[in-house]
């Protein structure tokens, strides 16, 4: 009778002795998204923006996804950071997909350029 070595079901990160607690690295989606204020950074990004909307939403000028020539057709969130074109269609949750889609990048490069950008660590 030969007998398996049993594996061991947990996850890698636990048998090393992760705690469970995030550390708070560049690479941190949670810490970006909360260390870069989304007006501050549609601002930079879309230059001049207009007045606040209802619920934080407000006109973000010319889509950045597509030839746009009707300001008014892509909107922003101030609070959340979310955005959305009304022509286009494209959409997202937060700076992070914003920087994705506009630059073309993976999530983890996403995050990298914006802490590289922001100056965050």
């Amino acid at each position: 009778m030969t007998h398996k070595k049993q594996q061991n079901p947990a996850p890698a990160a636990i048998r090393a002795g992760f705690s469970g607690a995030k550390p708070i690295t560049k690479l941190n989606s949670d810490y970006i998204k909360n260390s870069i204020n989304p007006l501050d950074f549609y601002r930079s990004v879309l230059g001049e923006l207009h007045k606040q909307g209802r619920r934080g939403w407000i006109d973000g000028g010319l889509c950045p996804f597509h030839t746009d020539t009707k300001p008014g057709s892509f909107r922003i969130n101030t609070t959340t950071g979310a955005f959305k074109c009304f022509a286009c269609g494209h959409a997202g949750r937060d700076i992070i997909a914003f920087t994705r889609l506009v630059y073309d990048l993976s999530f983890k490069d996403a995050l990298a350029q914006l802490s590289r950008d922001w100056g965050l660590s």
